[in-house]
């Protein structure tokens, strides 16, 4: 019981913010500039971009499906 609360309590923990500056999102013209961002942010958030590319390709198979 007192493992079962303690997953539900870092479940419930806030979620660290990116940590990706804020000026580098905005300033990300050059495709290197871009490229190095998707690196930072595939390497910081790997379960997110796993998620964003299964989204996409889900989203590419039901639009080719139609067709």
């Amino acid at each position: 019981m007192d493992e079962e609360l303690q997953r539900k309590m870092q479940k419930l923990k806030p979620k660290k913010k990116l940590a990706v500056p804020e000026e580098f999102l905005d300033n990300a013209k050059s495709y290197e500039d871009k490229q190095t961002l998707v690196q930072i942010l595939a390497d910081k958030e790997k379960s997110r971009v796993v998620l964003l590319v299964k989204s996409m390709l889900r989203e590419a198979v039901a639009a080719r499906d139609k067709k």
